[in-house]
């Protein structure tokens, strides 16, 4: 269909079905997943001391904010086009301005809305006018006006009619009150639009919050908005009355918690996972954490693993989802590992599957043929490459380099890396660096005491760093990998040993391991096979010796054992010397 090989090696295709879905020794991911396995459980089981702190209902972080935050947390969808218009009324952040603020607002939808109408005119008259100047100035004249009635007619008379300035200001000198400009938006209206703005002005006045403090609270708020924002809170202001006592104090509500109009919201919520939602009580927490743990074992010994690798993977979300306020890297890289891990058959080597599989092989070949046959001992040397494995493999590979260079290139950002501030706060940081202990300290001191000796050391482990962050993306493709693998698991160690991020680290490295080919990662655990060490011989093939016979070879994994049907010649039976337990087999 593709033509011929060499046609098929330059098909793009073909070359990229083959990158992605070559099959792959298991070998490789069956390491990953011990590894992963034992992390995963030893940081769930450190949970086990701060259980109810971390995820009961009275946490740290409780069951009721988190139950708010996942079921009415406000997600926009963005717009089609460039103009977005989905333009929402806004509160202010600090809490003391934000309740002024509601306050109002609640006050305000309880009132008739002819009443809000024109309680809000000179503030729509202000908004329409599209100047985030005249609104500041003509607010601001509001907030000047005199709490005095007959005082602020006096004031107001000079919006009303200019000619009135003079006897105004005659009568500020006697009364002591402040007179204002009149607001750049009255000036050279005719005579009824003045008079009808001064009346604007006494009914904002008169609309806002008595006490002073929460009215400037108030139209600080407005003056500090954007243009759209402002004009978005004030029809929330001019809409509030026309709206069920019950809808208005929901949306209300809502406005008050997450700053926007639920209106907007596309969907509410986080479509997340956690067993701690439901489980709270503290014996069945209790119990459910201990399965956990028994799911992180099994997973981490590979038994059952296509099930326990899709429960361990759960199990680490839902502690996760549950209190986000602990998240750090470890996690994360914990759940991509975890994540891949289910897609991939990581039981297939290194596992108790595995040795299960092994065993039905053995047992079938010994009850067959009274020895391993040429396909089962192929099968027993190494376990059969599978796509599964391949794939996953090579989706850890790849999202380690965007790790990396994602990493890398945020690093070039910063100033920090320029001029070795991260260098410093790597070697001194109190909260993970051995800073506390003397010889650390005295070590760093002594460092930094030879400028040039110091922007050396810090030069160089910036470029290590951005070497190993940066070029392994491009460099771990080529024949250079072993080359970048060791500065990266280099880089890792020195983390761990000086940030304290130990954990992290090894989770970094584990992700390393995926670059191996599973061949080397085989060779170091077992020795590559030295040749047979000792013979086994079947004196018969009844079922109980066949089947103590098949797990002496399921447990054989460097292949030192031949095991096959006793013939003439072979010595007698000192086979209960050696392996009394197997029956009736001799051992040369």
């Amino acid at each position: 269909m593709y033509g011929t090989d060499a046609a098929q090696s330059k098909n793009p295709w073909r070359r990229w079905v083959r990158f992605w879905f070559t099959p792959a020794d298991p070998t490789t991911m069956g390491f990953i997943r011990l590894v992963a396995g034992c992390l995963a459980l030893y940081t769930h089981l450190a949970y086990s001391f701060d259980l109810q702190a971390f995820f009961g209902p009275n946490a740290w972080y409780g069951l009721a904010e988190i139950d708010r935050e996942r079921k009415s947390t406000p997600h926009l969808i963005p717009a089609l086009g460039w103009d977005d218009d989905r333009t929402t009324a806004r509160v202010p952040d600090y809490p003391h301005r934000r309740a002024a603020v509601m306050n109002y607002l609640r006050e305000l939808g309880t009132r008739p809305p002819a009443q809000v109408a024109g309680d809000l005119r000179w503030m729509q008259r202000l908004v329409d006018a599209n100047n985030g100047i005249q609104f500041a100035f003509g607010t601001g004249y509001v907030l000047e006006l005199s709490p005095n009635a007959t005082d602020r007619a006096v004031q107001l008379g000079v919006v009303r009619d200019e000619k009135t300035r003079a006897a105004a200001d005659e009568a500020a000198k006697a009364g002591g009150f402040l007179i204002r400009e009149t607001p750049y938006v009255v000036v050279g209206l005719p005579p009824e639009q003045r008079a009808k703005a001064a009346d604007e002005i006494e009914a904002c006045y008169t609309g806002l919050p008595a006490d002073p403090t929460e009215r400037r609270y108030v139209v600080d708020h407005l003056r500090e908005l954007d243009p759209t924002s402002r004009r978005a809170t004030v029809k929330l202001m001019h809409d509030l009355p026309g709206k069920a006592a019950d809808q208005r104090q929901r949306e209300l509500a809502y406005l008050e918690d997450w700053g926007i109009e639920e209106r907007l919201a596309g969907r509410l919520g986080n479509p997340v996972f956690s067993i701690w939602f439901h489980v709270t009580d503290p014996a069945g927490m209790a119990a459910a954490h201990g399965c956990v743990l028994v799911v992180l074992v099994l997973f981490a010994a590979g038994l059952w693993t296509r099930v326990t690798s899709v429960l361990a993977w759960l199990a680490a979300v839902s502690y996760i989802h549950r209190c986000q306020q602990v998240l750090f890297g470890m996690d994360t890289m914990l759940n991509i590992l975890l994540f891949y891990l289910m897609f991939a058959d990581s039981g297939a080597a290194l596992s108790l599957d595995r040795v299960i599989k092994r065993y039905r092989a053995a047992k079938q070949s010994l009850a067959r043929t009274g020895g391993i046959d040429a396909p089962t001992a192929a099968y027993l040397k190494q376990p059969p490459v599978n796509a599964a494995c391949g794939f996953a493999q090579r989706l850890i590979q790849v999202h380690f380099c965007f790790i990396y260079m994602a990493s890398g290139l945020s690093k070039l950002k910063g100033g920090a890396w320029w001029d070795h501030r991260a260098y410093w706060d790597t070697l001194a940081n109190p909260e993970f660096t051995l800073i506390h202990y003397r010889w650390y300290e005295s070590l760093v001191q002594e460092l930094v005491s030879h400028r040039p000796l110091f922007a050396l050391a810090s030069a160089f482990g910036i470029l290590v760093t951005f070497g190993a962050e940066i070029g392994l993306p491009f460099v771990v493709w080529t024949r250079k990998r072993p080359y970048i693998l060791v500065l990266g698991f280099f880089l890792h160690a020195g983390i761990a040993v000086f940030m304290g991020l130990w954990i992290f680290s090894l989770l970094m490295m584990t992700m390393l391991l995926s670059y191996l080919p599973g061949a080397a990662i085989r060779t170091q655990l077992f020795g590559g096979g030295g040749g047979v060490k000792a013979r086994l011989k079947l004196t018969g093939r009844d079922a109980a010796t066949v089947r103590k016979a098949a797990l002496v070879k399921a447990l054989d994994f460097d292949d030192a054992v031949d095991v096959g049907e006793a013939v003439a010649g072979d010595p007698p039976a000192a086979v209960r010397a050696a392996l009394p337990w197997v029956g009736r087999v001799v051992v040369r």
